[in-house]
């Protein structure tokens, strides 16, 4: 009976903690039963939602870095293609530019020689160029301007002085042009333009035109000269035509000997 009683009492007691418990929570009418369970449920979903906005913004940033390299591939490749088409006009352009070059290099040099000869027939004198028919130092007879030289070489010397002075040896086409020169040399011989060191007999002049009339001393040319040792023997082997002082003639002689000279060119013309 006793033992009844005491299960009886705790059982009762048990129930009433339990149902005072779930009384007074439950206490303003239900309510508080369903904010808590609500409460509950939104405690357990919130990590659910925060890993699903994780993910979205994982995949966003995924693909704005794709996106990213994609749009630096294609850049890259337009800019290669674009460096390509502006590399292609820049060898066109190289190329213009040097024949431009070359171009400039044969004015230039023209130019130079151009200057030489200006400067040749027209001196700056004062700061001003004075132009004359002939350089300085230089005849003029008819068309043509003479330099009768003051020192002495070789035929083959002379004709390369002349050379550099931008004229040759004289070739003498007139009577006229003959009498000329005579009264330049009357004191010393001088060396013409006139050879047959190619074949013998067959005088040519500095340009390789014939003679066709010459003003040659009686007995003259016979491929001898008088050589200069006491003898004054005759030598063979005179192939260079020379003037002969005080006449109106020449002779030939050896073309190692050293005499003055006359060079010749065009006389600048108004």
């Amino acid at each position: 009976m006793s033992a009844e009683l005491l299960n009886s009492a705790h059982g009762s007691q048990g129930q009433c903690i339990y149902s005072t418990v779930g009384h007074s929570a439950g206490a303003p009418g239900g309510k508080a039963d369903a904010h808590t369970e609500t409460e509950k449920r939104g405690q357990s979903s919130h990590p659910y939602w925060l890993a699903a906005v994780c993910l979205l913004c994982a995949l966003f940033i995924a693909s704005t870095i794709a996106l990213g390299v994609l749009y630096k591939k294609e850049t890259k490749c337009e800019c290669t293609e674009c460096s390509n088409t502006v590399r292609e006009p820049n060898n066109d352009s190289r190329g213009i530019e040097e024949e431009r070059m070359k171009i400039n290099t044969a004015f230039l040099s023209m130019l130079g020689k151009k200057y030489q000869l200006l400067d040749k027939y027209c001196p700056v004198i004062s700061n001003e160029r004075v132009c004359k028919p002939c350089p300085q130092d230089w005849e003029q007879f008819s068309s043509k301007c003479y330099y009768f030289s003051r020192e002495e070489k070789s035929w083959m010397d002379g004709h390369s002085d002349c050379l550099i002075r931008g004229a040759d040896l004289v070739i003498i086409k007139s009577e006229e042009e003959q009498g000329f020169i005579t009264n330049r040399t009357r004191e010393h011989p001088y060396w013409i333009g006139l050879t047959d060191l190619e074949t013998e007999g067959t005088w040519l002049w500095v340009d390789k035109t014939l003679l066709q009339k010459g003003f040659w001393r009686s007995g003259e040319p016979d491929d001898h000269y008088w050589s200069g040792n006491e003898t004054q023997s005759k030598e063979k082997d005179a192939d260079c035509a020379v003037t002969v002082p005080n006449e109106n003639t020449w002779q030939d002689t050896r073309c190692f000997s050293r005499f003055k000279f006359v060079c010749e060119t065009g006389a600048l013309l108004f």
